[in-house]
């Protein structure tokens, strides 16, 4: 999840830099920034933590995968502090399917063996962790809950490198999107509920 959990925080950054840029600028449109966006990098710590040391030590890491789940709990929490926005909500539903599937499959996300994403379970057949990854390669045929929600779908990053991905990722980077894409339509004239608001409270200079 580190690649696309990266890739929403990336957006997700752009987005607070855009939106204080333009609330400098702009005296008519005025971007309201969420709360508490720090919350954010207690994610990114724990799922660090797993995929750059814990997914390393072979089967014993699996005492420690509740890590996992538990590392999205600060982005529900983070998104119930700012309910009112739209993109935010589509991003906590990213991460609530991720975080049901980890925790219905004990802890790590599940991953088809032989995918080939990771060089690690390509062409395997045991179940094992993945280094490098929240993920464990299990055989087609396992049983896993959710099996449509698991990490199944093979992106191909710039460099040609590749990663498996979810669809709560494809739901948690959309919903980060649509984030940036509201920062722009308000900078852009817009009339969302935020520019409304504050353009009843701001004063145009002269």
């Amino acid at each position: 999840m580190v690649v696309p959990f990266l890739a929403v925080a990336t957006v997700f950054g752009a987005v607070v830099t855009l939106g204080a840029w333009w609330r400098r600028r702009s005296f008519r449109f005025h971007f309201v920034l969420p709360r508490y966006p720090w919350l954010l990098l207690l994610t990114l710590a724990l799922q660090t933590i797993w995929i750059r040391w814990l997914s390393y030590r072979g089967p014993s890491a699996l005492a420690f995968a509740w890590i996992l789940p538990l590392s999205y709990g600060p982005i529900l929490v983070f998104a119930a502090l700012n309910i009112r926005y739209a993109w935010i909500r589509v991003i906590a539903l990213g991460a609530a399917l991720n975080m049901a599937v980890m925790l219905l499959n004990g802890g790590t996300m599940p991953a088809p063996a032989g995918l080939g994403a990771h060089g690690a379970a390509a062409g395997t057949t045991e179940e094992r962790l993945i280094p490098g990854s929240k993920d464990r390669a299990v055989r087609d045929d396992g049983a896993v809950v959710l099996a449509p929600l698991i990490d199944r779908y093979v992106v191909t990053l710039p460099g040609g490198q590749q990663r498996l991905a979810s669809v709560g990722d494809f739901v948690a980077l959309a919903g980060a999107f649509l984030g940036l894409l509201s920062a722009i339509s308000i900078q852009g004239g817009g009339t969302s509920y935020d520019a409304e608001r504050a353009r009843g409270h701001l004063r145009l200079p002269g």
